[in-house]
């Protein structure tokens, strides 16, 4: 077990991964999905193939949208 601390990056909260975890995954660089279980457990799990084919590039404009447009879009779904 590791024990991490949740630090603020940009509009979003983030934990960093241990480098040796990250290598062993092969995770560098790679889009990752990040869930909460029925304890309310946050669990990262690496994309399998099957969405391969979308761009590193799309993932960081999707991110950059949700950074800047977010409270936006949760505010229009709250409606």
């Amino acid at each position: 077990m590791e024990v991490r601390k949740v630090f603020k990056a940009g509009n979003s909260f983030a934990v960093s991964i241990p480098a040796d975890w990250v290598r062993e995954m092969h995770l560098e660089e790679q889009p990752v999905e990040v869930t909460r279980n029925e304890q309310g457990e946050i669990v990262v799990r690496p994309i399998t193939s099957s969405v391969s084919d979308i761009s590193p590039k799309f993932y960081e404009a999707v991110d950059r949208f949700v950074s800047e447009y977010g409270d936006v879009l949760k505010g229009l779904a709250d409606r």
